[in-house]
């Protein structure tokens, strides 16, 4: 596979699985909040919030799409605002790619995720991750995107499902974007 995107609200587990396909298939691994912040750094850029949500996104394709560039494979992306899934089947059309989205039926098991987390995330808002995931689990897929619920699973049975996935993954050609309504997904980003 050209590249894996591992996607889900907070508290699906998407570090700890990547971490196995890492692992697994060894190939880079980026998460998006591993690209730096700068208006929190530098009081002098005058940039707002979305815009520099907009550098880093294309910073990081080109990151990823140079990896692949340079003969890497499996090159894997996670943490991407969950709005940005509208943009992956396009900046990746000329790819093999598959998008990985983790979900939960059970509440209680995000909730408690988030706010026992012990692998450096910050984010603890709970109610805002449930409601993300609801809107995840009611939309229809994107090309290329597989749904796995992970609160069922241990992280090596999701990461045998997602080799299965990519074993047997046959690349969705022809796609209308324009068929996808925007309010069904989640952004973080002030606008």
């Amino acid at each position: 596979m050209d590249f894996i995107i591992i996607h889900g609200s907070p508290g699906n587990g998407k570090t700890t699985v990547a971490k196995e396909i890492h692992k697994r298939l060894e190939g880079p691994w980026f998460e998006f909040g591993w690209i730096p912040e700068f208006t929190k750094k530098n009081p002098y850029t005058n940039i707002s919030q979305k815009e520099e949500e907009q550098m880093s996104f294309e910073n990081l394709i080109l990151v990823c799409k140079n990896y692949y560039k340079h003969g890497f494979e499996n090159v894997l992306l996670t943490d991407l605002d969950d709005v940005r899934m509208l943009d992956i089947p396009e900046v990746f059309k000329d790819y093999d790619y598959v998008i990985v989205t983790l979900y939960s039926e059970e509440d209680a098991v995000i909730k408690e995720r988030i706010l026992t987390r012990d692998n450096g995330n910050e984010f603890r808002d709970w109610e805002q991750s449930l409601n993300t995931n609801r809107l995840i689990r009611n939309r229809r897929a994107l090309p290329n995107e597989y749904l796995i619920r992970s609160d069922n699973h241990t992280p090596e049975q999701i990461v045998d499902m997602i080799a299965e996935i990519l074993k047997n993954h046959i690349k969705t050609e022809s796609f209308h974007l324009e068929k996808y309504d925007r309010s069904e997904y989640f952004t973080y980003i002030e606008v």
